[in-house]
């Protein structure tokens, strides 16, 4: 049977099988660039800001997802720990004769936006994480993706809710230890990082949240550089001007240890007559958390490394994270580690568990039913840790 077809029937049918052509073509196209994708392995360079215990920390762990997930990992340490070292050693990177696919950065102040422009401009993707995007990047550039497409992603702990957490956790110690009355003012000293250093002054920020409407009465807030010897020598002089001190409050681990050494040659006893907290799950700090010398530490973070490797892992070979998504700026909480589960959390922070763990299991582009699921950073960091604790036969962690 014949039809017979007028002028406009044969310029529809000729749309419709164009477009067809079209569809076909993308689907084609799209499919082949994830599976060329799956065979290449991704080169990343991560820069590390200094080169203290915790960021050896953060490199151990990445190095160990980096194998698991096939990525050729490459790290490097600013043992300068300045911010214009730092901006120098990335520029040496994106414009090496072998440049990295991706950059790993941690975002500090004044240079951040240099980095990403000059990463761009080498066609060199970054991935941000750790500390919070600067104003002044915000200003310029926006958020990953809103006008940089090379800047991929950031993911970063709440560091705002770990400062307030902390002075709570602190507070709530000194009234349990009767130190003072409940509902009393309870005296409290400070010892922060750098100035450059985004993640020191939102965890500043939440402390003077927690003490602007709880009853932490704040005596004074001092920049100890992130420095262990610095924190011991000016809280040597704090106890003299403060000799009411019930509590003290540090940005860092390192900082804490020498809260703790500065209160013993003061004749004070951490843990009983002062409390004393800080952040980073340092290896000596929960060794001071058995002793009962420090009360808490917040961490996890040591992770966030982990976690941007198997993002871009699962980026390039085209499982984009930020996919169905408003912003490619992930964020996940601190955990406390305290007496009470500190020995769940010296399983997360055993090299041996690293190894043992297949981060192969968490990653989209190797598990087909894990594609259709939601996720977040704070889900990721989850199992990362269940994981681990896992490996040494534990619970889970409890949030206090």
């Amino acid at each position: 049977m014949f039809v017979i077809l007028n002028d406009q029937k044969r310029q529809w049918l000729g749309n419709y099988m164009a477009l067809r052509a079209v569809l076909l073509i993308s689907l084609i196209v799209c499919s082949f660039m994830r599976v060329a994708d799956a065979g290449t392995t991704p080169s990343v360079a991560f820069l590390s800001p200094d080169d203290s215990r915790f960021w050896q920390m953060v490199a151990g762990f990445m190095e160990q997802v980096a194998v698991d997930l096939d990525v050729d990992l490459e790290v490097q340490f600013d043992t300068d720990r300045h911010r214009f070292s730092y901006l120098r050693m990335a520029q040496q990177i994106v414009t090496a004769e072998e440049k990295p696919d991706y950059l790993i950065i941690m975002c500090k102040e004044l240079v951040t936006t240099q980095i990403l422009e000059q990463a761009h401009g080498q066609g060199v993707k970054v991935f941000s994480f750790n500390t919070d995007v600067p104003e002044a990047t915000r200003a310029a550039v926006g958020m990953p993706r809103e006008t940089l497409d090379s800047w991929i992603g950031h993911v970063v702990p709440d560091n705002v809710e770990a400062g307030r957490t902390l002075a709570r956790l602190l507070e709530r110690r000194a009234v349990e230890r009767g130190l003072v009355e409940a509902g009393e003012p309870v005296p409290m000293v400070a010892l922060t990082g750098t100035q450059d250093s985004s993640a020191a002054r939102d965890r500043n920020q939440g402390l003077l949240n927690a003490t602007s409407i709880g009853n932490g009465q704040l005596l004074q807030l001092v920049p100890a550089e992130w420095s262990e010897q610095q924190a011991s020598e000016k809280m040597s002089v704090l106890f003299r001007r403060y000799p009411q001190t019930t509590v003290i409050w540090n940005a860092s681990d390192g900082m804490a240890l020498g809260a703790i050494e500065a209160a013993r040659n003061a004749g004070r006893t951490p843990g009983e007559d002062v409390i004393v907290g800080g952040v980073d799950w340092e290896p000596r700090a929960l060794a001071a958390i058995h002793r009962g010398d420090l009360m808490v530490s917040l961490g996890r973070h040591f992770m966030g490394g982990g976690l941007a490797l198997l993002l871009i892992h699962d980026y390039h070979h085209g499982y984009d994270f930020a996919e169905g998504r408003r912003s490619a700026a992930l964020r996940y909480q601190f955990e406390p580690a305290t007496a009470d589960n500190v020995h769940l959390v010296e399983r997360m922070l055993a090299p041996e568990n690293w190894k043992a763990l297949d981060f192969r299991q968490f990653s989209r582009a190797l598990n087909p039913q894990l594609r259709e699921q939601d996720f977040s950073a704070e889900q990721l960091m989850d199992q990362f840790s269940s994981g681990l604790i896992q490996l040494g036969g534990g619970n889970q962690l409890v949030r206090q």
